[in-house]
Order: C-alpha cells, then structure tokens, then sequence
C-alpha cells in the first residue's frame, strides 16, 4: 500500500549535534488512508540516547491517494552515549490505521556516530 524509505540511507552525526533526516512515503492506493510510524532503535539501549525533538511519528499522517509526502525527523544523540556503540540503526514501521493495524511499510537507515 505504500513506499516508505529514507532520503538518505546513511549518516554519519556528532554526540550533541542537532541532526535531520528526511524520510518519503507515497501512498499507492487509490483512496486516502490515516497512517501512523513506530519507530525502532538498535541496539536498543542506544534508544536512551536518542532523543526525536520532531518527528512525523508523533502524530497520525494523512495521505490522500497516490500522494507522496516528505517527512522530517529532528534528533540528538547525547554525548553520554557510551564509546563502544559506533552505529544506530533507526527503523520505522508504517500502519494504516483502522485496517486491523497490518504495516504498511517499513525502513531502516542507520546512523554513524561519530567521534
């Protein structure tokens, strides 16, 4: 029912640095749909350390039909994250919504963090 990928699939970040990564979905239906992301961190201890200042996760996306929409998603990782972890991988999973909540979608960039 939808495409549902990152703009970039790698990106390379600072601990402290404010980040934005653009993710692009299109809906193939011939009708609109309600929508809803849930995203996933690995390894998932990382996910204490990643904080989403905006997000189109936070609320529910409306596409009309074969729309294709760019979504962004602000983030920091904190300079407390601990040396050994190297790479997040930041994954999505979309559901349309009110159709027994089947995923959609689902894509996984991975972020870098560097030194």
């Amino acid at each position: 029912p939808f495409t549902f990928k990152p703009v970039k699939n790698f990106l390379e970040v600072h601990p402290g640095e404010m980040t934005e990564i653009v993710y692009e979905v299109t809906n193939n239906m011939n009708r609109s749909v309600e929508a809803q992301a849930i995203p996933s961190y690995a390894p998932k201890s990382a996910s204490e350390f990643f904080t989403k200042l905006e997000c189109f996760c936070f609320q529910q996306q409306t596409l009309t039909a074969h729309e294709v929409k760019k979504m962004p998603v602000l983030f920091v990782i904190d300079a407390g994250l601990p040396a050994d972890v190297k790479t997040i991988t930041l994954s999505y999973t979309f559901f349309e919504l009110g159709v027994g909540q089947q995923p959609a979608g689902s894509t996984t960039p991975k972020t870098k963090v560097a030194s």
